[in-house]
């Protein structure tokens, strides 16, 4: 016995290569598995990247400017679109915060664009600093940005044209009921509603929106080169009394209101493990079917001295041949459909980066071992003797 287990050890190369006929032998099984498993990965990957995209998303405006160095607001906003306005005054207070490069207010709101049939769609209205443009959009596509600085004109995102009745250059909208001519159109990215953007100047934004006598959303605020940015935020809120939070921060807060106070990491969440139990459900069931119509097969080499650990790794190598190529089939289809809604106005943008695709590798790995127990628990407390009923 001790020889024939020298020699089963000299021929492991071979003991996997009977692990793999044994698995591709029975294709009905092994497609089964395969499909299972692809189906499941592809439910996982794809339903976090939606997530993740709408995560990203609900950030709004914070995706589209990256001059400020802090953002300053009400001290109680905990979302970037549920906000409360502050006072013009206050735009002069943050100047005088020693460490405050610069600072420029900016106007965001919705507003209704109406339509000579009688309908109307709901716009998000974006007035940045008509001197500094802080603010402005990432990027031009037709137009020049300093038109915006004429009286009673917008830039209208370039995916937002078929919402406002495939607009052009010179057409006039009719905003909260007053005049606004269309002087360009820029590209940006939606935000969690994904209503239509349009930018204009602050002053010509609080005159297309009724507002109180506090204007300012937001306050953009550029530290001095050299300074800390927590210390002058730290400033900021000594002595205006507002919130003073870096770009990350504001992100975070966001990211935060977004999974905490609303059911959309649930519901995400829900079907991600859906997924899981489905892989998980498929992988048990059909492999350990598998494994009983091949016990002979193990019998036999049991009989003949093979180990339990040689045995075991036999198995994890089905499981793991299965889970590989289901991952990679699952992995592919996710992947293009990120792929296309990245394009300029997808109503979704999916994020697929390289963490997601790892952890859904890892969740496969975890549901493919899972779902091999019964079987490698059957395979381990085998009586070589079965072999001869």
């Amino acid at each position: 016995m001790a020889a024939v287990r020298q020699a089963g050890a000299h021929t492991l190369g071979g003991m996997y290569k009977i692990a793999l006929w044994m698995l591709l032998r029975d294709r009905g099984k092994y497609l089964a598995l395969v499909c299972g498993l692809s189906f499941a990965t592809l439910l996982i990957a794809q339903q976090g990247s939606i997530f993740l995209g709408l995560v990203i998303r609900s950030t709004g405006v914070l995706q589209n400017v990256g001059q400020p160095d802090l953002w300053v607001v009400d001290p109680s906003t905990r979302y970037i679109l549920e906000t409360r306005p502050v006072g013009d005054q206050f735009v002069g207070r943050v100047r005088s915060v020693p460490g405050v490069a610069w600072a420029e207010p900016m106007f965001s709101n919705y507003a209704n664009v109406e339509f000579r049939d009688g309908t109307f769609k709901r716009v998000q209205l974006i007035g940045i600093d008509r001197s500094t443009l802080i603010g402005q959009p990432p990027e031009m596509v037709e137009g020049s940005l300093e038109d915006l600085r004429a009286p009673d004109t917008v830039l209208v995102e370039e995916s937002s044209r078929p919402k406002l009745n495939n607009a052009k250059i010179g057409d006039v909208l009719r905003l909260n009921d007053k005049r606004a001519v269309i002087v360009g159109f820029c590209r940006a990215k939606l935000g969690f509603e994904s209503n239509a953007i349009v930018y204009t100047t602050f002053d010509n934004a609080v005159r297309f929106t009724p507002v109180g006598r506090e204007r300012v959303t937001f306050i953009l605020v550029g530290v001095k080169e050299g300074l800390d940015r927590e210390v002058v935020a730290a400033d900021i809120r000594k002595f205006t009394g507002l919130g003073a939070f870096t770009p990350e921060e504001m992100t975070s807060r966001t990211i935060g209101f977004i999974l905490y106070e609303t059911g959309i990491g649930i519901n995400f969440g829900i079907t991600v493990l859906l997924g899981f139990v489905v892989g998980l459900a498929v992988t048990a069931a059909i492999f350990y079917q598998f494994t009983l119509e091949n016990l002979r097969h193990f019998a036999v080499l049991k009989a003949m001295g093979a180990r339990n650990s040689v045995l075991v790794r036999m198995v994890l190598l089905q499981a793991g041949v299965v889970g590989l190529i289901g991952f990679g089939i699952g992995c592919g289809p996710a992947g293009l459909f990120s792929l296309q809604g990245r394009r300029p106005g997808a109503e979704l943008a999916p994020y697929f980066p390289w963490q997601l695709l790892l952890l859904t590798f890892v969740g496969m790995m975890v549901c493919i071992g899972l779902g091999s127990l019964l079987s490698l628990r059957r395979v381990i407390t085998l009586e070589p003797a079965v072999v001869f009923k």
